[in-house]
Parts: structure tokens; C-alpha cells; sequence
């Protein structure tokens, strides 16, 4: 059992640079201003196509961005919720 605990550390050990160089990294505020449009719905073809090549290379970003996608309809949510109820009640 140890020596295969041994062997999985070293081999995760040779495979370090490359399995880091998939996960998130530093975005630029240009970058971060590109995601929130495209989050917003406020993006163009040219940097659609931008972003689409970005994630191509660096996929961690496309669950982060769906979270945030996801998280502001859930903001969104409650709001729209709250003027049909009202709207039901002035009825």
C-alpha cells in the first residue's frame, strides 16, 4: 500500500505543471469586462468570438461563468417573482 501511495505522489508530482496550467487564471480587467457583457447579453459577434476562443483554451472559465450566469437569474428571480404577486393582488 505504501509504495503505491508512493508512486501515485510522484507521478502527481511529474504531472504538476500541466494539470495546474488547465485550472483558473489571473483574468485581465479587459478580460473580466469582455465575461460580464457576455453575462449581460451586451456582447457582439467580434467578441463573442473572443470569448469563445478564450474558453476553448481555458475551459475552467466556462462552469465559473455559468455560475455567475446562473446566480444573477436567481437575483433576478425574486424581483420578477415579487410584481407578478403584485400585480395579482391589485387585481
Amino acid at each position: 500500500m505504501k509504495d503505491e501511495i508512493s508512486l501515485l505522489l510522484e507521478f502527481l508530482g511529474r504531472c504538476e505543471p500541466e494539470v495546474r496550467g488547465h485550472g483558473l487564471t489571473e483574468l485581465s480587467a479587459e478580460r473580466m469586462a469582455l465575461i460580464e457583457r457576455f453575462i449581460d447579453g451586451q456582447c457582439n459577434d467580434v467578441e463573442r468570438r473572443e470569448l469563445s476562443e478564450f474558453l476553448q483554451l481555458h475551459p475552467a472559465w466556462i462552469r465559473w461563468i455559468a455560475d455567475r450566469v446562473q446566480m444573477s437569474r436567481e437575483l433576478d428571480e425574486p424581483s420578477a417573482n415579487q410584481a407578478s404577486t403584485d400585480t395579482q393582488l391589485s387585481a
